[in-house]
């Protein structure tokens, strides 16, 4: 290469966001973004539909931070999308929402600092219900999960993990998140539970949304969110751990069963406990596995360690239970997607308020983000699956150069591809 030219053409490298945004308006996304977030001042440039279709559109062209949105209005102009704010507007219009975070004091001192929108936790099932992942005639299974966000906030606490930043509470259906409570980090993941779970399962409820099982870890293990999960949910399956009174059951039992689940061998049963000292039984599937030390315990009288799943089921074999809680770890993972490909490791605010309405804006976009997977695979696009994440979509699909020409006094858009038939997405 020993020479270069250079053109004012305006080609841009994203030309694959345009069939993208062409569905996404064709699907009245944007008109049903603004009117169930709400209108901005008569004064206001940009709406809050712009801006989430700027967010999204940052998201799929792998942009970490929300300043790099000034590189996607330069590299992307006079396209399907072009209303694209500048950072600072992007803030404001977060600022509009925001609303003041709850203190409460417990007996012992400590001061919990929570943040929620229930407006925008209604918006999150809206748009889901509009792009038709969640449906009032399918069963649903709702996972709840707290994820820790490592930042250095003015005003983030210290977590369990001993590092500054915030835990909120996210519960998702599939890969869809439903439902947001933001926490400051001192705040453990049990606290308070019960009265998001039932924020959630209410709005899940005013959608006409059934869920069928729940899911959740071991900080879900409170007599109040079982009651609740039995009300609304016909079944649910939360971990429980290694304690006195599963070891002193099962140390009596003698025969154990062995199954294998994801190619490992585990020896498991099924006995009926009281959690709580009261008449209510439960199921409690348990696994046992042997210490490493062979350290004997005098409760159990074993050298076994013991953990269990409870649940109000008593029609799936044991192994159908492990096998089934373990498809929660993608609720896991949704909380590392959310972190890692929509930018909640990168919380662009100074405050636990400001930034709660960012982490609303950026569900919303993965929300988005699925709909369009499944649109492209309906197209039978190559090489796309619904379980890809946003570089690969960015990489199969995404990045492709295009522009846009005049013929016969028509607008016509030219991709300059060879390896993807690109065409108009059918919606």
């Amino acid at each position: 290469m020993n020479k270069i030219t250079h053109s004012c053409e305006n080609i841009t490298p994203f030309g694959g966001l345009n069939f993208v945004y062409n569905a996404m308006n064709r699907m009245g996304l944007h008109e049903f973004l603004d009117k169930v977030i709400g209108s901005r001042s008569l004064m206001a440039k940009y709406t809050f539909g712009d801006i989430i279709y700027s967010l999204f559109g940052n998201t799929l062209t792998q942009g970490s931070f929300v300043a790099d949105v000034q590189i996607l209005k330069a590299k992307f102009s006079n396209q399907t999308f072009d209303r694209i704010p500048s950072p600072d507007t992007i803030e404001y219009a977060s600022q509009e929402l925001k609303k003041e975070s709850r203190i409460v004091t417990t007996t012992k001192g400590v001061i919990h600092e929570i943040n929620e929108n229930a407006h925008l936790n209604k918006a999150l099932i809206a748009l889901a219900v509009k792009t038709k992942q969640l449906r009032p005639d399918k069963e649903h299974t709702l996972d709840y999960d707290n994820v820790v966000i490592e930042h250095e906030k003015q005003d983030a606490k210290y977590s369990y993990k001993s590092s500054k930043g915030y835990h909120p509470g996210i519960a998702f259906i599939d890969r869809i998140p439903v439902h947001i409570e933001n926490r400051n980090g001192n705040t453990p993941a049990s606290y308070g539970q019960e009265e998001v779970l039932q924020k959630c399962f209410e709005n899940l409820a005013s959608f006409n949304i059934k869920v069928k099982n729940f899911r959740a870890d071991c900080a879900s293990y409170q007599k109040a969110v079982i009651e609740l999960a039995v009300k609304h949910t016909d079944n649910f399956f939360i971990r429980m751990l290694d304690f006195e009174g599963i070891r002193e059951l099962c140390g009596q039992i003698k025969e154990w069963q062995t199954v294998e689940v994801n190619c490992e061998k585990k020896e498991v049963t099924s006995i009926l406990y009281k959690p709580f000292k009261e008449d209510k039984e439960y199921r409690v599937v348990v696994i046992r596995k042997q210490k490493k030390d062979q350290q004997m315990d005098l409760l159990s009288g074993t050298a076994y360690s013991y953990q269990g799943i409870i649940t109000n089921n008593v029609a799936m074999t044991e192994k159908e239970v492990i096998e089934f809680y373990n498809q929660r770890g993608d609720a896991e993972n949704s909380n590392r997607y959310l972190l890692n490909d929509f930018n909640l490791h990168h919380l662009p605010f100074m405050d636990l308020d400001t930034n709660t309405i960012y982490m609303y804006f950026m569900a919303m976009c993965a929300t988005l983000f699925e709909w369009i997977k499944e649109v492209l695979v309906k197209n039978k696009t190559k090489t796309i699956d619904v379980k890809m994440r946003t570089k690969a979509v960015c990489f199969h699909y995404i990045t492709v150069a295009t522009k846009f020409v005049k013929h016969a006094r028509e607008k016509i858009l030219r991709v300059y591809s060879s390896s993807q038939n690109y065409c108009i997405l059918k919606i």
